[in-house]
């Protein structure tokens, strides 16, 4: 082989393996309006994919000036010293890198998000996000279209069990156990519970202090402490007749949803339509309780709870049915999981006057009153609300139990097996979710009959 075939060789390998680096694709991400000078010596064409997407212009055999006029995407390519150079344009719109600059921005005091761009629109995705996270990422999407929420609610919802009593106390009794309500409390109603003034400073009144307790107590101090000795006081005035239970629902909800709970019934009135035509309607009464809690990343129950308490007030009734007493009240309030929050000041006042006498004699003026007698009576009463939230997990244990009881009390209940339609029959081994002797059962071999003296 000669040199000459030996340096042509050479060269066309040379060439073979610097073209395709002329060749290979570039991406240019560019927004609408903006300008691109690339470098390209020698520059004898250019081509445009997409004109209207893009234009380019080629200055002094030297240069090539991109200009991006709308959203899209183009090609472009340049005849140059070498060979030809393909370019992959991506134009955004306009202020997309601001745009993204302040999105992200946001998304970092949100942990769990995450964005990325793709075609010129701004994904965000993350899951296990609380409603507040989730609130602000749709708040941005409604804001900027640019913006697309991919988020998703994924996995286990956090729960709050919510143990509410109404009790309705002689006012005497209610200060007696510690629930005083002044009218220079900060910060809302508020039980005097230890903890709850040291940590939150709620019921600190001016110019006084509040003691703190010597130690943080958990929820299960709380439980068997504070809380405990407030259930107790108030079940040992319910059972001598000084105090009214008038409600203790224990509510279950999902952390940004709503429980509902109403006890009494429902009055009928009756009211007109629109074209003069007489409809009869239900009011509700008794005690009714409408609470949303919401858990906060750190760990702190957010909850606004409506509660009322009406009655059938006979002596005020009108043409349409009898008037309600109503006692209503509407607040939101922060406490820790375990923590009691007591609200108050629904006072009722009854008062009655009765005189008797002997008809003609007590009315003579000062010997009257030895023929007659007066009696005063003056009854106060103050309804209180103690709620008790708790977050309650999926494999809570407490949750566990809860339902373990209440599988035995449905079973200390119904110690025989019942029967839709047929007298109830003993049946050894009876459960009330499953098993033999279980309504649903009907296969099972009937019992022998008891011997008879």
């Amino acid at each position: 082989m000669n040199i000459g075939m030996i340096a042509a060789l050479s060269a066309l390998c040379l060439g073979a393996v610097a073209l395709p680096a002329w060749s290979a694709g570039q991406a240019l991400d560019m927004q609408v309006g903006e300008s691109r000078v690339l470098a390209a010596p020698g520059v004898t064409q250019v081509a445009i994919g997409n004109g209207e997407v893009l234009s380019a212009v080629a200055t002094e055999g030297r240069e090539v000036v991109v200009f991006a006029r709308a959203e899209g995407m183009s090609s472009v390519q340049v005849w140059a010293d070498g060979g030809v150079r393909t370019y992959a344009v991506e134009v955004a719109p306009a202020g997309a890198p601001r745009l993204r600059a302040e999105i992200e921005s946001l998304l970092a005091r949100i942990p769990g998000a995450r964005s990325s761009a793709v075609g010129g629109r701004i994904v965000i995705e993350g899951d296990d996000l609380s409603d507040d996270d989730r609130d602000r990422i749709a708040a941005l999407a409604q804001r900027y279209p640019e913006v697309v929420d991919f988020t998703g609610q994924v996995g286990w919802d956090s729960m709050v069990l919510l143990d509410v009593q109404v009790v309705e106390i002689p006012s005497s009794r209610l200060r007696e156990i510690g629930v005083h309500w002044d009218g220079a409390t900060q910060g809302g109603l508020n039980a005097a519970l230890a903890w709850d003034a040291g940590s939150l400073g709620r019921i600190a009144r001016p110019g006084e202090q509040v003691v703190a307790a010597p130690a943080p107590l958990s929820s299960a101090a709380g439980y068997f402490g504070v809380n405990a000795l407030l259930s107790a006081r108030i079940a040992a005035l319910a059972q001598r007749g000084e105090a009214v239970m008038l409600a203790q629902p224990q509510l279950l909800a999902r952390s940004g949803a709503s429980a509902t709970f109403l006890a009494g019934g429902e009055v009928p009135y009756v009211s007109t339509d629109s074209r003069g035509n007489p409809t009869t309607l239900f009011k509700p009464y008794g005690v009714s309780l409408r609470i949303t809690p919401r858990i906060d990343r750190n760990g702190v129950i957010r909850s606004l709870i409506e509660v009322e308490a009406s009655s059938v007030d006979m002596a005020l009734t009108a043409a349409g049915g009898p008037a309600l007493r109503t006692r209503r009240a509407s607040t939101e309030f922060n406490v820790r999981s375990g923590d009691t929050l007591v609200i108050g000041g629904f006072l009722s006042r009854e008062r009655a006057d009765d005189a008797s006498g002997i008809p003609g004699l007590k009315d003579i003026p000062i010997l009257g009153a030895l023929f007659s007698s007066r009696r005063y009576q003056l009854r106060e009463t103050e309804l209180a609300i103690f709620v008790t939230p708790r977050i309650v997990s999926r494999n809570e244990p407490a949750m566990a139990d809860r339902v373990r009881r209440a599988h035995a009390l449905v079973d200390a209940a119904f110690p025989q097996p019942p029967r839709l339609g047929a007298a109830s029959l003993a049946t050894a081994g009876w459960s009330t979710r499953a098993g033999a002797g279980s309504q649903w059962d009907h296969d099972e071999p009937e019992p022998a009959p008891a011997n008879q003296e």
